[in-house]
């Protein structure tokens, strides 16, 4: 017969699973940014595009129902083309929700040009591990500033 665990210390394992798959998404997640704003640095249009999803959707963006990859790439190469963008910073991120293959976090991301900030925003973005293996953003959603401010980000 199978010895059981009690109570309390099946809650303990899982509490930590949970805090060992926060740390584990926080990595991710912070790598992902990083890159994304690296990338963005160095104007590497193929890298930065390869972490974004073929099947992205960008929510939020006045003007736009949904922006989908096609359009976003073209976007970024012509911002990398004309040397546009100096700086992308993402702060204050924080994880909402983790599993094996899917993290939702959020972040303010700030866009500079040589003359300061362009955008600041609240984000909340979804990472999505691909049949590559590799994490990849499968929707992002600029927030509102009412939005923003709920979820404690400040964004002006």
């Amino acid at each position: 017969m199978p010895l059981s665990r009690p109570p309390e210390c099946r809650q303990a394992h899982a509490d930590s699973d949970a805090s060992r798959m926060s740390a584990q998404a926080r990595l991710i997640v912070e790598g992902w940014l990083d890159a994304c704003a690296q990338t963005t640095l160095d104007r590497l249009h193929d890298e930065h595009m390869d972490l974004i999803s073929r099947n992205v959707s960008l929510l939020g963006v006045p003007g736009f129902e949904v922006i989908k990859f096609e359009d976003w790439s073209r976007q970024c190469k012509d911002e990398f083309d004309e040397d546009l963008v100096k700086r992308v910073r993402y702060d204050d991120a924080e994880i909402v929700a983790a599993g094996l293959s899917l993290i939702i976090f959020r972040t303010i991301e700030t866009v500079e040009d040589d003359e300061g900030p362009l955008d600041r925003n609240g984000i909340e973005g979804t990472l999505r591990r691909e049949d590559d293996g590799k994490w990849r953003l499968t929707q992002e959603r600029i927030l509102s500033e009412e939005e923003a401010e709920r979820y404690q980000l400040v964004v002006d």
